[in-house]
Parts: structure tokens; sequence; C-alpha cells
């Protein structure tokens, strides 16, 4: 006799929290077969379903989606950027100072200060003081390679001296204090994205968006100075 299954009601329950489970329940009317017919499911190499059984199906977990490189927006380091540009610009008149002067380039309190001060400003703004001091060491080796060559241009008479300067401890360190005020939560806002693969993508967007503005005395040290954004 032909075997006769009725329609089956089907319905499937998904709950996730590591692998997701989905239960099958099959409503199955056999008319006139049994489950060892062997001209039913048993010969088709099936094992039989009774009327009413429940049969649990594991399913492998749904992957989670997880965020690309383009999650880095692209601007994101344009604020760090342009405070950095300022700062470097400066550097040709710690330089013209120190010419006159006679100071060497290395200050070793000052800078000890400077980076002391940003890890303090780090700490209170929520960032993390190691990141900010690392950025703060670039800045100062960055500043410090335009000095060194300036000086040696106008020492061996390469390019001509300066005839004049700004006073150093009036005119320019305030400059660079104010910039160290601003550059700390500049860096805490974009340190969240540090570890991101977009990372060194969005600060070279953002070192071609700035870098016109920046001194040409100064344009090589614009990679010392942006060597610590990205891990």
């Amino acid at each position: 006799m032909p075997e006769t299954t009725s329609p089956a009601a089907a319905s499937v329950g998904r709950v996730r929290g590591g692998a997701v489970a989905a239960v099958l329940v099959v409503a199955a009317a056999l008319a006139g077969c049994t489950a060892g017919d062997g001209a039913g499911a048993g010969a088709a190499g099936e094992t039989a379903v009774q009327p009413g059984a429940t049969v649990t199906q594991t399913l492998s977990p749904t992957p989670t989606p997880t965020p690309t490189e383009d999650a880095v927006p692209t601007a994101a380091f344009d604020p760090v950027l342009q405070l950095l540009v300022e700062r470097l610009n400066a550097a040709p008149d710690v330089a013209a100072s120190k010419y006159f002067s006679g100071q060497p380039v290395t200050d070793e309190a000052r800078e000890q200060a400077v980076l002391q001060a940003a890890a303090d400003a780090a700490t209170a703004a929520g960032a993390d003081p190691d990141y900010v001091r690392d950025v703060f060491a670039d800045q100062i080796a960055a500043s410090k390679a335009v000095q060194e060559a300036l000086l040696a241009e106008w020492r061996s008479g390469t390019t001509p001296p300066p005839t004049e300067a700004p006073d150093l401890a009036t005119q320019v360190r305030p400059v660079l204090d104010r910039i160290t005020t601003e550059l700390v939560p500049a860096l805490a806002a974009a340190e969240q994205y540090r570890a991101a693969d977009g990372c060194g993508t969005a600060v070279g967007s953002s070192v071609a968006t700035t870098s016109p503005g920046l001194a040409p005395s100064a344009s090589g040290a614009l990679a010392i100075a942006t060597a610590s954004l990205c891990d």
C-alpha cells in the first residue's frame, strides 16, 4: 500500500547566546504504514518519525559583523594635525632665538616639564597618559630636528641667518604652552582610533589636509611628529 504523509507543521525558535538552537516540531500522521515498513522511510535509509515526535537540531551561530577599517572617520585626526602643524611652525622661531642666544637645542629640564604636564593633563582628561606622552615626545623630537637643521644651515652659510628673533620666554613658549593645552583633549578624542586598521589611512588624510599650512623648513619633520598617533 503506498505511504501517505499529511502536511507537517513546523515551528522554528531561534535562541542566541553562544550556539543557536532551533527546535523543529514535526507532527506526522502515517496512514497504513509502520516505522519498520521497508517500502516507507526505512527503505530510504532514514529513521521514521513517530507521530507527535520532537526533533531538536543545533545550528551554527550567526557570525557577528566586525568593524571594517573604514570605521575610522576620515577627519578623525584633523584637529590633532592642525595643532601639530602649528607647533612645527614655531620651531624656526625657537631656532632663531637660540641662534642669537647661543642656547643649545636640547633643554632637558624644559622637555621633561612638557612631557610631565602633558601626561598629567591626559590623566585629568581621561586619556592614556603613556599615549599622550609618546605623542608629545615626538613633537619635541620633530621640533629639535627642525632647529638643528636650520642652525646648521645658518652657521655654515648655506642659507642666510635671521636678522632678528622673537623672545623665547615671552613670545614663543606661551604659544607652545597654549598648543599643549589644546593638543591633549584633541588626542583624547582621537585615541579611540589609534589601534584601528584604518588609523594610518585617517592620519594620512589629515596630513594631506593640513600640510599645505606647514612652513617649508619644517615639512620634513611631520613624519616624526605623527609617528606615534597609531599603534
